[in-house]
């Protein structure tokens, strides 16, 4: 059984049926809160598998350090054994930071595991020994322990003109790497993508967007504005989005068109033996005004497991437009200025914005718990 998993939403799932493996239950529990999980009393084999990832700090605004995204949640990978298991076990899924200055909340399953989230954009304070703007959470007492990515730098050229930074991902299921960045804004007006499991967020350039790191790979980095927003990374189920395209015409009125940005393709695949989030990455977006008329869109999320895509303005105008929100275990995409970051899938870093004060902030997603046992 397969199903495709939301940026952010849901609750708590299981699925039973014909596996091969070890195991032949999955839960999923998404929402941010305390749960009680009780020890099924037909519980098979001799061992249980937990995944617990912390919650995503927020992205940063024009407070120092400008638009900074959001480290994403740390992941802790655990075999506890059946013996070990107390009759229920209490279960903690952080929730994520919407405050530029805190961080994500730590997820824990019983005593056995945890995970601290990522730091926010302007916090950089110590995180289990790590310290720095936006840098991301880690797991603690798991069989595999891994930090989430940093959140991206934003680019310092004044109130009006400071691009975002993407925000951090989460690291991958499988736990053989920490997470990846988020993309930095490299120059003035622009928003780095936001980071995925399998690649960086890609890093924007003057007026630029650059699209969201996907499950497979990085996102593109930004090239001249004229060109529209960049692709977001490849992914293991689906591809990247395409950024938008601009056309400009200089006519007293109409002043151009817009191609909306895509969003990341793919799907989730969480079963009893076999999790694959294998989303691309959202396509970025790049907003400009000719002849008075405001043209653009809001950037493309990311599918499961990949970061949104940044968002730019091509010029002083403030478009109100919005980065690209991250799928589960992405980061938002880092907004310009007066733009939107975009938000953290679970466990997922929140984008940076320019300019425009914690509103335009992206917030970072709630963590996340899979377990995975066997029922006889």
């Amino acid at each position: 059984m397969s199903r495709r998993f939301p940026g952010t939403g849901g609750g708590g799932g299981s699925s039973a049926g014909v596996t091969i493996g070890e195991f032949n239950m999955v839960r999923v529990f998404n929402n941010a809160g305390t749960i009680t999980w009780t020890k099924p009393s037909n519980l098979g084999g001799n061992r249980i598998k937990v995944y617990v990832w912390g919650a995503g700090g927020s992205g940063g605004d024009a407070t120092a350090p400008i638009g900074h995204g959001g480290g994403g949640g740390g992941l802790a990978i655990k075999y506890i054994d059946v013996s070990l298991l107390g009759a229920t076990e209490t279960l903690t899924i952080g929730a994520g930071s919407a405050n530029y200055s805190s961080v994500g909340g730590s997820s824990s399953f019983g005593s056995h595991c945890s995970a601290t989230g990522g730091n926010s954009g302007c916090n950089n304070a110590a995180n289990q020994g790590v310290t720095g703007y936006g840098i991301g959470g880690i797991g603690i007492g798991g069989d595999i322990n891994r930090r989430g990515g940093e959140g991206g730098n934003g680019y310092n050229g004044g109130s009006t003109n400071a691009g975002g930074g993407g925000g951090g991902s989460a690291p991958a299921p499988s736990g053989l790497v920490n997470g990846y960045q988020g993309g930095h804004a490299t120059s003035t007006r622009s928003g780095g993508g936001g980071g995925g499991i399998g690649g960086a967020g890609g890093r924007s350039q003057s007026y630029g967007s650059a699209g969201g790191g996907g499950s497979l790979g990085p996102g593109l980095g930004s090239c001249d504005y004229t060109n529209g927003g960049s692709i977001g990374g490849p992914g293991w189920l689906g591809p990247g989005g395409n950024g938008n395209a601009l056309c400009y015409t200089y006519l007293t009125y109409g002043g151009g068109s817009s191609t909306n940005a895509q969003e990341g393709q793919g799907e989730a695949i969480i079963e009893p033996n076999l999790i694959l989030f294998g989303g691309g990455g959202g396509g970025g977006s790049i907003s400009a005004v000719q002849s008075t008329y405001d043209h653009g869109s809001n950037a493309g999320d990311g599918g499961p497991g990949a970061g949104g895509g940044g968002c730019a303005a091509a010029g002083t105008h403030a478009t109100y437009r919005k980065a690209g929100s991250g799928g589960i275990l992405g980061g938002g995409g880092g907004g310009s200025h007066y733009v939107y970051g975009g938000h953290g899938g679970n466990a997922g870093g929140g984008g940076g914005n320019g300019y425009g004060g914690q509103s335009y902030c992206g917030k970072g997603g709630a963590g996340l718990i899979i377990i995975q046992y066997k029922v006889v």
